[in-house]
């Protein structure tokens, strides 16, 4: 039934064809605490690390010491600064180093673990370590991303790995901080056997204060984006406001949500939506006294429908306030309240997926107007876990006599029976191999 013989509270907006925006396959890094290289004490607190450390305590704060380092360890007599690995701690002309134990914080226990209280709360001062540490091949396989570990509180901040500078940060403070090496920060870590220098500078102001590093592995994906989010792009959709929360009853009562909803009356525009100025606001929406519906359609094939159903389909949303998803007519999802500029992202179940068909799909949404702020951005995509020992090499006609593992492009584990797959293009010992 189309919506204007139930409500109300339509804007007009140009017409813009209502399909996905796909974005081709690309491998994704996420932090994984599990996959620890290097302990942190914010991350794996049950294994408190040693570093030499030098301590500066610079006395009561004044807001003209507000982020100004006061105080650097001297150069060696070789001219080495405190950072490179060939400094030699014991010809420290001002201070010394010494051995200590981390968590590095100013509270006496830190996640249940004894602290090296380097600083007190109220006053100012700088915290250099060096932390040495050896490492295998196993322990960073080849390929792996690799995340550091940096939390600090507060800044200037500086980590050094084997003496080159790989990040910094110039304000404020963040104790569960992670960043992602590149490839050749990555490189610089040593998997020889021979030693390895992480050396971290942390200044204090006032307050609490907390220094910190370590290394994990990185979970690795190839993601493909059926219908993308606000990052990569405006996204088309139809769309329709209403005039109060309560119009969300009677909507839902006439399954708006439907594959089959007459959208003849919707207003045909582009997401995302937003009451602000932000990075959400693509169409303008008073969020403040209508609630919104919005239908976005793609289009399957049978081979995306196969490699959905080898994947993990996860849907993302960004919303304030109160959403409610629907996938072909089915209530997927919903939640209470706002996330910010966070996204909830939330892995469907089997039964969830199999609600996707072969050519036209929908999935909608509704938002609540609220007293505040709004703004509702989503979007769905598949995850393949991603080994980088399956890497791609040469491509030949047949398939390789070993018996070996088999993985898909996405390098997705697929077992070792060739007569199970069916034809296509594969992975094998790093090479691959077509079936016919």
């Amino acid at each position: 039934m189309p919506m204007k013989k139930l409500l109300l509270g339509l804007i007009a907006c140009a017409f813009i064809p209502a399909v996905a925006h796909c974005v081709e396959a690309e491998l994704k890094y996420s932090f994984n605490a599990r996959n620890v290289i290097l302990p942190s004490s914010q991350y794996t607190a049950s294994r408190p690390y040693q570093a030499l450390v030098w301590v500066y305590n610079g006395g009561a704060y004044t807001d003209a010491d507000y982020n100004r380092i006061l105080a650097t360890p001297s150069a060696d007599s070789e001219g080495n600064e405190w950072y490179l690995p060939d400094y030699n701690p014991g010809e420290v002309a001002s201070g010394s180093w010494s051995m200590q134990t981390a968590p590095f914080s100013s509270d006496e226990y830190y996640l249940g673990k004894p602290s090296y209280r380097w600083i007190q709360p109220e006053m100012k001062g700088e915290i250099y370590m060096r932390r040495t540490f050896t490492l295998t091949p196993e322990d960073i396989p080849a390929g792996y991303g690799v995340y550091l570990a940096s939390g600090h509180d507060d800044a200037p901040s500086e980590w050094y790995i084997n003496g080159v500078l790989v990040h910094t940060v110039s304000d404020a403070w963040d104790n569960e901080e992670v960043v992602l090496l590149s490839d050749e920060q990555r490189d610089l870590i040593k998997t020889d056997g021979s030693e390895n220098l992480l050396a971290v500078h942390v200044h204090q102001n006032w307050g609490g204060a907390f220094a910190d590093c370590g290394l994990y592995l990185a979970d690795m994906s190839m993601t493909s984006t059926y219908l993308n989010t606000v990052s990569d792009g405006p996204w088309p959709c139809s769309y329709y406001m209403l005039n109060y929360n309560s119009d969300l009853t009677v909507a839902e009562s006439a399954k708006w949500y439907a594959v089959e909803e007459n959208e003849s009356d919707w207003m045909k525009g582009e997401g995302p939506f937003s009451n602000d100025n932000n990075m959400f606001l693509t169409t303008e929406w008073a969020s403040q006294v209508r609630p919104i519906l919005i239908r976005r359609h793609f289009t399957l094939t049978d081979a995306d429908i196969a490699e959905i159903s080898n994947s993990v389909l996860t849907f993302s949303c960004s919303y304030d306030e109160d959403p409610v998803a629907y996938l072909n007519g089915t209530r997927i999802w919903n939640a209470s309240g706002w996330n910010d500029n966070n996204y909830a992202r939330v892995a469907l179940s089997p039964r969830q997926t199999a609600l996707l068909v072969k050519g036209d799909n929908v999935l909608a949404i509704s938002v609540k107007q609220g007293g505040g702020g709004g703004h509702i951005d989503y979007g769905l995509s598949i995850e393949t876990p991603y080994t980088p020992e399956a890497g791609i090499g040469s491509v030949t006609n047949d398939a390789p006599e070993t018996d070996g593992r088999i993985y898909n492009l996405h390098g997705r584990y697929l077992g070792t029976d060739v007569d199970r797959l069916p034809a296509g293009l594969y992975i094998r010992d790093g090479k691959k191999f077509i079936i016919r």
